[in-house]
């Protein structure tokens, strides 16, 4: 059996990871622009960039830490998971916002004259999002069955875990639905869904960290001060960059680094409030 002691040291190393792996595309990002001279049009935008690897990889890696992760409420888990099933969407549709700023200009290009995508990235779109689909409906399948292993009934499924854990799984089952349903019959998957799944899976972390403010307006300590302020900050980021518009090139690069920035910041603090404990109970 899991000894206490060990699943406070799991999650201390999950949540130092999501941290560590935020740190290693940040200096992924400095590299290339050291090398190319000037910035993309965002962070997504280094998809097609040698950084494409730490992009996919990092997004990857902190999706599944998202959703591993227990929250204290069900809000804030549900947050995070939903947070975290957008991720691996971010990742493997990139951005039509390709940008002009490589070290090493792709070939072929990844769009064509007429402004369509390259053959070689909707190929890459076709793979990822169909395994991705695949590997979520078999994971979901695998947990129903287990569960009615482990209770001797075909109705556990219903009844698994506590109420988070099901929602969690209600959740992902009607992302993945969803997400198929978009993948088959959405004209503009490929174009638009990077926009649409990056502003998403954003707005959840900020519901997270906003979640966490609001457990803890009671006793208005410091916490709650930090978490507030990080909640204000990650939807005032969002509203000045979208009032600006177009006339910033780097605006969404900006909005971007801003709100990675400070959902680290976010997750330092819970960490380090967290330090001792798997789970922190509410206050």
């Amino acid at each position: 059996m899991l000894s206490d002691r060990a699943a406070v040291k799991t999650y201390r190393y999950l949540r130092i990871g999501i941290v560590g792996v935020a740190f290693l595309l940040a200096v992924s990002v400095a590299i290339e622009r050291s090398k190319a001279g000037c910035w993309q049009t965002s962070v997504s935008a280094y998809y097609y960039t040698p950084v494409r690897a730490v992009f996919v990889g990092g997004l990857m890696a902190i999706g599944l830490c998202l959703i591993v992760i227990k929250g204290s409420t069900t809000w804030e888990d549900a947050s995070l998971n939903v947070a975290g099933g957008f991720a691996p969407v971010v990742a493997f549709v990139p951005t039509s916002g390709v940008g002009t700023c490589w070290s090493l200009p792709p070939e072929p290009l990844p769009v064509n004259p007429d402004g369509s995508l390259a053959e070689w990235v909707v190929a890459n779109i076709d793979n990822n999002v169909t395994a991705l689909l695949i590997a979520g409906f078999a994971g979901l399948a695998a947990a129903a069955v287990i569960a009615m292993i482990a209770n001797r009934s075909v109705s556990a499924v219903a009844r698994v875990g506590e109420r988070g854990t099901r929602l969690g799984l209600l959740i992902a089952l009607v992302l993945l639905v969803v997400g198929w349903l978009l993948f088959a019959f959405w004209d503009d998957f490929d174009t638009k869904a990077h926009g649409y799944a990056a502003v998403a899976m954003f707005a959840f972390m900020a519901l997270a960290v906003g979640g966490n403010a609001w457990d803890r307006r009671r006793a208005r300590g410091v916490a709650f001060w930090l978490y507030a302020s990080i909640a204000v900050l990650m939807v005032l980021a969002a509203v000045v960059v979208f009032a600006i518009g177009t006339s910033w090139d780097q605006g969404v690069l900006a909005l971007e680094i801003t709100e990675i920035t400070l959902f680290a910041a976010f997750w330092i603090v819970q960490t380090v409030e967290h330090w001792h404990e798997s789970v922190r109970p509410v206050p």
